[in-house]
């Protein structure tokens, strides 16, 4: 399958490129610094991450109840003006269901939250996602640290780590549980397999584990893939680095830890946490997503804006709990043959069911936030 890479850069203006692969090619455009501040504006307008002086539970109102996740219409309406500003029809012709490419995106720090999969095409209820597999890849200074895959036969064991208790914290407290009590007949008993680690019979012996840095990263070198649903504290905006994104386990361990300990990451890592893929908002973007690529993975799914926890649906009231089905589709990306593939069909059909009938339990606020990164050495 031929690639199309698109690639973003912010100066007074945002300029960008496209060129199709196996073509000397390059098309350009630019978006004005007029239209680049109201499109800043619009993500802190619409995303549920809390601005200065927003607590949680505000930005989340804001989210459900302002913003363009407010309705089917205000969300086709806004992506589809972001669509208009951000995809030129030059750059939509290069892509048909007939001839799907893949297309990978290097977002600028001013669209690093863009859901690029979900942008309209033009075309009546066609999305990016149904006629292109799309993805983001990785900044050349990441890809230069990315070492070769590992020879031999690849690990079996896929780890799982499941909102891990951090000690000190109570399940109700501000680091506490994001999915609430495990119970043995839980969804998410589907995790439990032959292959996972750590050894758990039943769901409650899988979650809510205190699991150590040194236990991680040991864990991590042996295993195919991991799984980390939990708390993740993103770098603040005022940073020039997302080297500070933390994941919590029993202690905080950050991107720059994790890089600093010669982290082996496993080829397929899903980090569902709040902003963990936020990376590229940032000048120097070694977060936690790029540092799995440069630490060893292939292939990274991670959330560009908060994820709200259960307890925070449960304090607005909400009467929904779809995060299980978000770690269930990642879960499943992270096993597919084709994971891009793979998570994009799940959003398509969560956008498809929001369009049509609006249910709170199929709000973008969750099936949009995840972004699928890919180490790409070619492009």
């Amino acid at each position: 399958m031929s690639r199309v890479f698109l690639t973003y850069a912010d100066a007074v203006h945002t300029y960008f490129s496209w060129r199709v692969e196996g073509s000397a090619e390059v098309r350009t455009a630019r978006i004005s610094p007029e239209r680049n501040a109201a499109l800043r504006d619009s993500f802190a307008r619409s995303f549920p991450d809390a601005a200065p002086g927003e607590t949680q539970e505000e930005a989340l109102r804001r989210t459900f109840h302002d913003g363009a996740f407010r309705s089917p219409q205000d969300t086709w309406t806004y992506l589809s003006q972001l669509s208009q500003l951000l995809l030129p029809p030059e750059l939509l012709r290069n892509f048909h269901p007939a001839r799907r490419r893949q297309l990978l995106i290097r977002p600028s720090p001013g669209l690093a939250q863009v859901p690029w999969a979900l942008l309209p095409t033009g075309r009546k209820d066609r999305m990016l996602g149904d006629v292109a597999d799309v993805s983001l890849y990785a900044p050349d200074s990441v890809v230069a640290l990315a070492p070769e895959p590992r020879p031999g036969a690849q690990p079996a064991e896929e780890l799982m780590v499941i909102d891990p208790k951090i000690p000190g914290q109570p399940p109700s407290g501000p680091l506490g549980s994001v999915l609430g009590r495990p119970t043995p007949t839980d969804p998410l008993s589907a995790l439990l397999r032959p292959t996972t680690v750590p050894r758990a019979a039943t769901y409650p012996e899988l979650a809510r584990t205190t699991l150590g840095r040194e236990e991680f990263l040991s864990l991590s070198g042996r295993a195919r893939s991991l799984l980390f649903v939990g708390h993740v504290s993103a770098a603040g905006v005022e940073s020039a680095s997302a080297e500070s994104s933390t994941l919590h386990l029993a202690e905080p361990v950050s991107a720059g830890d994790l890089l600093r300990a010669g982290w082996q990451a496993p080829a397929r890592v899903g980090l569902l946490g709040c902003g963990s893929g936020s990376d590229l908002r940032y000048p120097e973007p070694f977060g936690l997503a790029t540092t799995a690529v440069a630490c060893g993975a292939d292939t990274v799914v991670a959330s560009l804006w908060t994820l709200p926890t259960e307890a925070a649906l449960d304090a607005l009231d909400a009467g929904v709990q779809p995060l299980r089905e978000l770690i269930l589709a990642t879960d499943r990306a992270l096993r597919a043959e084709d994971p891009v593939r793979s998570l994009l069909d799940w959003q398509l059909a969560k956008a498809r069911a929001w369009y049509a009938e609006g249910r709170a339990a199929d709000n973008p606020a969750w099936w949009a936030a995840p972004a699928v990164w890919r180490l790409d050495r070619q492009g």
